[in-house]
């Protein structure tokens, strides 16, 4: 989206309307790309950042990644972070092990992990790694997120939720 606008500018257009809700709301930077662009968030005054570092190797990954939780938690915003390929093939699924390590060196708040699904338009049907969900559950701590929801059945989202997922985008 920053490429219609700025973080400024969304940050203002969200907080007019949010003074016109009579529920709590938040702003949320989904699939942060640079350091830099979380901090421009941050300061416009999203309430949450999610750093995508999944383009990069596993060591940039927490690298990036820890930069960016470690500022969002003095702040006591909540960041979320990427470990895998979502849209990958099926060998960039999110480890297990790699996800426990993952978490623990970064800090982040939650995960969104990489189980079969992609962001965008299915171009067939997609075929999930619903244990995969499970055994990250019972390694991780932080809540998991489910990216790439939009073309999933509802039973498929409810296995997934049912097997440990906390979020769904």
């Amino acid at each position: 989206t920053v490429k219609y606008g700025t973080v400024e500018t969304y940050a203002a257009l969200v907080a007019a309307e949010a003074k016109k809700a009579s529920v709590p709301v938040c702003l949320h930077l989904d699939h942060g790309s640079s350091f830099e662009l979380a901090m421009q968030a941050i300061h416009a005054g999203y309430t949450s950042v999610m750093i995508d570092g999944s383009k990069f190797d596993f060591e940039e990954n927490i690298a990036l990644t820890k930069k960016v939780a470690d500022v969002a938690r003095v702040l006591d915003i909540p960041c979320e972070a990427e470990l895998g390929k979502v849209g990958g093939k099926e060998d960039t699924n999110t480890d297990p092990q790699e996800a426990k390590e993952f978490a623990e060196r970064t800090g982040v708040t939650s995960l969104a992990v990489a189980i079969g699904t992609a962001h965008g338009f299915y171009a067939g049907t997609p075929v999930l790694d619903t244990e995969r969900v499970s055994e990250i559950r019972q390694m991780v701590e932080v809540p998991l997120v489910l990216h790439g929801a939009s073309g999933l059945s509802d039973d498929q989202v409810r296995e997934c939720v049912k097997r440990g997922m906390c979020k769904v985008n």
